[in-house]
């Protein structure tokens, strides 16, 4: 408990101190490459999908938004998938048990493990985080949101895929 509660006052720090910061495609053109071990006990090469749109959405199971998020988050993996977007779950400041939470709930994204070293690369003040990445992993979209029926982030992975926006 004292953990998760450490862990709480660090992500509000750092949201508070680091939210107002824009974020936009100018400010980082192309993705920082990484590596990272998956629930399947395989790594996730981000240098691997640079024909695809890739979708990262940082998250940890005592998230309240996250657990909100996910849902929606496999969605539109399902939804966008053949269209070639791939999605990627990574764990963060995590103490809890991330496959049978994946498990239970049948999600069908790739999950990584551990990515709290990617967490300044991808500017990511708390969870849940989402960075949207077009081909050769140049920057789209980066959003922090726990809606899981969002049109700005379906939006901008539709634009990130060169599909027409969704009308509100």
């Amino acid at each position: 408990m004292m953990k998760r509660l450490l862990n709480l006052t660090f992500l509000l720090i750092v949201t508070f101190s680091t939210f107002a910061q824009a974020e936009n495609s100018q400010e980082l053109p192309i993705a920082k490459n990484f590596s990272i071990e998956t629930l399947s006990e395989q790594s996730f090469h981000l240098s691997e999908y640079k024909e695809q749109t890739v979708l990262i959405v940082f998250w940890a199971t005592w998230c309240p938004y996250c657990k909100k998020l996910l849902p929606g988050i496999e969605r539109l993996h399902n939804k966008y998938k053949e269209d070639g977007l791939k999605v990627i779950a990574i764990t963060i400041l995590e103490d809890g048990d991330p496959k049978s939470y994946i498990e239970r709930h049948g999600y069908t994204f790739t999950v990584g493990l551990n990515g709290d070293n990617l967490r300044k690369d991808y500017r990511v003040p708390g969870t849940p985080t989402v960075a949207i990445l077009t081909k050769n992993n140049q920057w789209h979209a980066h959003l922090r949101t726990s809606d899981p029926d969002s049109i700005e982030l379906e939006n901008a992975i539709r634009s990130s895929l060169g599909l027409d926006p969704i009308n509100n």
